[in-house]
């Protein structure tokens, strides 16, 4: 995903290790000098202050497209096109990247399954997850946030609700690093598209096989629900099925996981903040939410223009065809809607972020994953009553335009 060595210089290096560490000076320079920037390597436009970024998601006027699959693997070499146009014609399928009407009849089908009163149902199995996992590392007083807590927690929530064995999680885990890594990718190597192909050919024979199980014999879990699941008498097809399985997945995985692991980083960076909510449990859900807003699990999100742009904040113009990279990381830190937003304040008020997107493509889990955050957060802090860093060494954040993470986040802990 780097810039390659012969590649001409970009105002904004925003595909370098040193952005993805602390991209905020750069994404604050862009808002105020470039809120609309064409970058050359990415191909698309780039927009980072709050307004243009939601006016992109809401779009009230259909004047973007979220079906984009040809901006993946970008640059990617054609021996390995074939492969390519395979990964991308399986992501075509899925809802995140449709458009109207497909996407109006998919996510009324998975709406269902994630009500306020079916997540809240999750509660008690939640927090036993949760309670045990600190309590496995509770007494070393020690662990990897990313590990041992956090890629955790959601995969044995997706086990749960699907009714996949708990020890699969880890092959899926891995998979979808894989598969991410090549959304995320700003130019892909033919490594990386080798990779992800092989990623979608795993994916399709692991749940070709619980689908063909669950059409034999119906079950409780929500793959039974997806399958009998109907609109207007239609159904899903067996790749839409896949499809839906691997979106629920990595929409259940990547944002929850990040979620937590930078809502623990911000903490340490912040151990007063920390001990305020120590302090008064009530404040868990607006903490959450400026957690959310402060340092976002979800990097940026593509979108491809249908119509000429021209009204947006920054000014310039947008054609038909565009592609436009919206970051959201940027937006949470826009000063004209967020006073003072590079303070981290859990008491903040009007926390109105867009970490979950916004529009008709609001993340469906997002009630699922807010529940795990409150749980996991308010756990962990009741449980040990310091937490600092075990390593000196810099974090390794992931270079991605589609989640904002590291890769590790080891801690000390002393039991409360």
């Amino acid at each position: 995903m780097f810039q390659p060595p012969s590649a001409p210089a970009v105002k904004y290096d925003i595909l370098s290790p040193v952005f993805f560490a602390d991209p905020y000076p750069t994404l604050r320079r862009m808002r105020e000098e470039d809120p609309v920037f064409w970058h050359p390597l990415l191909k698309c436009w780039v927009l980072t202050r709050y307004a243009d970024v939601q006016r992109v998601l809401r779009d009230t006027r259909s004047e973007f497209s979220n079906s984009k699959a040809e901006q993946y693997g970008l640059g990617a070499p054609e021996s390995v096109r074939d492969k390519l146009d395979v990964f991308n014609a399986f992501v075509s399928k899925w809802v995140a990247f449709m458009d109207p009407p497909n996407h109006t009849r998919l996510r009324a089908l998975i709406s269902r399954a994630f009500t306020v009163q079916a997540v809240e149902r999750l509660r008690p199995r939640i927090q036993s997850a949760v309670d045990e996992l600190l309590g496995a590392v509770r007494e070393r007083g020690r662990m990897d946030v990313v590990d041992d807590f956090a890629a955790q927690l959601p995969m044995i929530v997706f086990s749960e609700l699907m009714g996949v064995p708990r020890e699969d999680g880890e092959r899926l885990r891995q998979t979808a690093l894989i598969v991410m890594s090549l959304f995320g990718a700003g130019i892909a190597s033919a490594e990386a598209v080798e990779s992800a192909y092989a990623g979608v050919m795993s994916y399709y024979e692991y749940f070709n096989g619980h689908i063909a199980a669950r059409r034999s014999r119906s079950t409780e879990d929500l793959l039974s629900k997806l399958i009998e699941a109907r609109v207007d008498g239609v159904g899903m097809t067996d790749d839409e099925l896949v499809a839906m399985c691997v979106t629920l997945f990595l929409a259940s995985q990547e944002t929850t996981l990040y979620m937590v692991a930078n809502a623990v980083h911000t903490l340490l960076l912040h151990p007063e903040q920390a001990q305020r909510l120590r302090q008064d449990p009530r404040l868990i859900d607006n903490a959450l939410e400026e957690m959310l807003r402060f340092d976002s699990p979800t990097f940026g999100t593509f979108r491809r223009a249908l119509a000429d742009i021209t009204d947006l904040s920054g000014g310039g113009k947008i054609a038909a065809g565009d592609y436009v990279l919206s970051v959201l990381v940027s937006a949470n830190r826009d000063g004209s809607r967020f006073p003072d937003p590079d303070r981290f304040d859990i008491e903040r008020q009007d926390i109105r972020h867009l970490s979950f997107s916004s529009g008709i493509h609001t993340c469906p889990g997002a009630a699922l994953s807010r529940l795990e955050g409150r749980l996991a957060i308010q756990t962990l802090l009741r449980t040990f009553s310091e937490l600092h860093r075990d390593s000196d060494a810099p974090l390794e954040w992931l270079p991605s335009m589609m989640v904002r993470g590291f890769k590790s986040l080891p801690i000390r802990m002393t039991p409360a």
